[in-house]
């Protein structure tokens, strides 16, 4: 699972197409805030991309930590299954976040930036058939494992086409 990290480093245009998430989230979802999400239009939630092809319903960047439904709390006691369930803020497009790139990719500012799910919940590269960024950052003639790159983060959901 990936690390729990707010990795947007700019959000002057952030947006959000479930700026609360309650209603798109149930007892199997979790996922780390920083994770590249996507709307699941067979059980109607927010999940974590399992393939390329599911960039046609992203969504954008968690902002928060969820685990089975709730949002992570900073404790944990023998009664925490009883706490009330607090409202989530759903991802967000529109912002440039810090995401890791596949190892041994070029990039050049402005190039187009997919969803890499084998890198990982925040992993990105530069094929693929759904854009859901731009590079933001200087010219790399090949990354190495686990580096962080800049990225504009926009949407694709509900219609499939690329938007800040």
């Amino acid at each position: 699972m990936s690390v729990s990290k707010n990795n947007i480093v700019v959000s002057e245009n952030r947006k959000s197409l479930f700026p609360s998430a309650l209603a798109v989230i149930d007892s199997t979802v979790s996922y780390n805030q920083g994770d590249l999400l996507v709307f699941d239009t067979t059980t109607k939630v927010i999940k974590v991309a399992a393939a390329e092809a599911d960039g046609a319903t992203f969504l954008g960047v968690a902002t928060e930590t969820v685990v089975s439904g709730k949002m992570k709390k900073p404790y944990s006691t023998d009664v925490d299954s009883s706490s009330a369930i607090s409202d989530v803020a759903g991802p967000a497009y529109g912002v440039v976040a810090e995401l890791i790139a596949k190892t041994g990719i070029a990039l050049a500012p402005g190039d187009s930036i997919y969803l890499d799910p084998a890198t990982g919940a925040q992993g990105v590269t530069i094929t693929g058939t759904k854009v859901v960024g731009i590079y933001q950052g200087k010219t790399v003639a090949s990354t190495v494992a686990g580096q962080k790159i800049l990225v504009a983060v926009g949407a694709r959901f509900p219609t499939d086409a690329f938007k800040f």
